[in-house]
């Protein structure tokens, strides 16, 4: 017997529903990055130092990984409508705090808050997707959310740069708030069904704490990892792993868990998060790393930078509902396994062109093939998903939305690391030329690692009954 779709009700207003969703999961993301170009104006306009105004954009992360496993457990307690009012009403607040704060304290609550919203946004949204669409439809509307990952990050810094030269830094909050207020009237006038069960699950108080400590952690060492002394990096990496230790042997034991673990004994599922995870991880580097390059290495401007970055989200834009329809129409594996192909050649040719002198234009072109990868990465995490059940599913999509600042993180850790290390191994007298060493030794491990996840796109199966309409296990 077929389950029961809201898409399949002719009274259900799927694109409204999926659009005001949308709105909500994009703004959080776009919040993760709209701060970076508007960093040094908030440093002269609160009198604070570099490392102080980080903690917008670092406690942002921080706040998003330790509580993203706990979405699992919330989405359960209220009904969609409610659950959607809340996280947008939680934004906006926080956006008008930070908009009409005149201390940075007040800044950074505010932030604080825009957090909390952002890290229930993309589960609540991709559990509704999973609630409206049957397994056959919901790649395309899946690609939204790897337009969430990817383009909305990109656009951040851009869109900033312009509002803050425009109309100052506290349009930044007040900018996007009017979005936030459409999509919660979307919410109010025309969600009347509730898409999830409510069954109201205990939350294991000390499970929160170890997720706070462990993820949390994680993510504030590897995103700090450049300004950390070594002995304090080493204990806070101690700390954050024995935590996330502690934690998963505790989901184990609960009778109720605050992370089900349990959906990682399906191997589909788990194939497709740690594909996913190695796509971002790359990605997330690479867009720190490349800027470095060409600035530090070609010695392009700041403008020329941007550019060569730009075409990346366009080409993420539009191979994501390629991708989408293909999985509805193929399933997985012919999505999973050309992106992964992607990423391991673009990861080979980067390290193979990188000199003083590579054309900008090829430099462009490369990355545009990381954002594919990503793109394909993604929208595969969907066929994940549609092996898990039912009971299952919001803590897929939690742990959906763990991966991406965890990867995103440890990424950008890992290549800003490896540079080092090369720098301090290169033979090179010329500064430049050591920092290019670097920049190529980091590439090399990336690609060496990538073929993990191109090992595991080649084991991904997909097995579909057309006349029942799902994957069958």
């Amino acid at each position: 017997m077929s389950e029961h779709y809201f898409s399949q009700q002719a009274d259900f207003p799927t694109k409204i529903v999926v659009a005001a969703l949308f709105i909500t999961a994009f703004l959080g993301y776009l919040n993760e990055t709209l701060l970076n170009v508007a960093l040094t104006t908030l440093m002269q306009a609160f009198s604070v130092s570099k490392s102080t105004v980080q903690w917008l954009t670092t406690g942002f992360l921080l706040v998003m990984g330790a509580f993203a496993p706990l979405t699992a457990s919330i989405l359960q307690w209220f009904k969609t409508k409610t659950m959607a009012l809340l996280t947008l009403g939680i934004f906006v607040i926080g956006s008008l705090i930070c908009a009409f704060s005149g201390t940075f304290a007040m800044l950074l609550v505010g932030r604080l808050i825009q957090a909390l919203s952002a890290a229930c946004a993309v589960p609540l949204l991709i559990n509704a997707i999973l609630a409206i669409f049957p397994p056959h439809k919901r790649g395309r509307a899946m690609s939204l959310v790897a337009v969430i990952f990817t383009v909305a990050p990109a656009v951040g810094p851009t869109l900033s740069g312009i509002i803050v030269d425009s109309l100052g830094w506290r349009y930044l909050f007040l900018a996007t708030t009017p979005l936030a207020l459409l999509a919660m009237l979307m919410i109010a006038l025309k969600l009347k069904h509730n898409l999830m069960t409510i069954t109201r699950p205990h939350i294991d108080l000390y499970s929160v704490l170890l997720s706070i400590l462990g993820f949390g952690g994680l993510v504030y060492a590897s995103s700090q990892f450049i300004l950390l002394s070594l002995p304090v990096f080493a204990g806070l990496m101690a700390v954050s792993l024995g935590s996330i230790g502690l934690f998963v042997k505790r989901q184990y034991r609960l009778a109720t868990p605050l992370l089900d673990l349990s959906i990682f004994k399906v191997a589909q599922f788990r194939h497709t998060m740690i594909i996913m995870f190695m796509a971002y991880f790359s990605f997330m580097g690479l867009e720190l790393l490349l800027p470095m390059y060409s600035q530090q290495v070609l010695l392009l401007s700041a403008s020329v930078t941007g550019l060569i970055l730009m075409p990346a989200s366009i080409t993420e834009a539009v191979f994501a509902p390629i991708f989408g329809t293909l999985l509805d129409k193929k399933g997985g594996r012919i999505v999973l396994l050309p992106g992964m192909m992607i990423l391991v050649s673009a990861l080979g040719l980067l390290w193979w062109i990188m000199s003083i002198d590579t054309p900008a234009i090829l430099l462009s072109v490369i990355f545009a093939l990381f954002a594919i990868a990503v793109a394909s990465a993604v929208t595969g995490e969907t066929h994940g998903l549609n092996h898990l059940n039912t009971a299952q599913s919001a803590h897929g999509t939690a742990t959906v939305s763990m991966i991406m600042p965890l990867s995103g993180a440890l990424g950008v850790a890992f290549f800003i690391g490896i540079t080092g290390l090369g720098e301090q191994m290169s033979l090179a007298t010329e500064p430049r030329m050591a920092t290019l060493d670097g920049m190529k030794l980091a590439v090399a491990c990336a690609a060496v690692l990538s073929f993990t996840a191109l090992f595991l796109a080649t084991k991904i199966r997909t097995e579909y009954d057309k006349k029942e309409g799902h994957y069958v296990h």
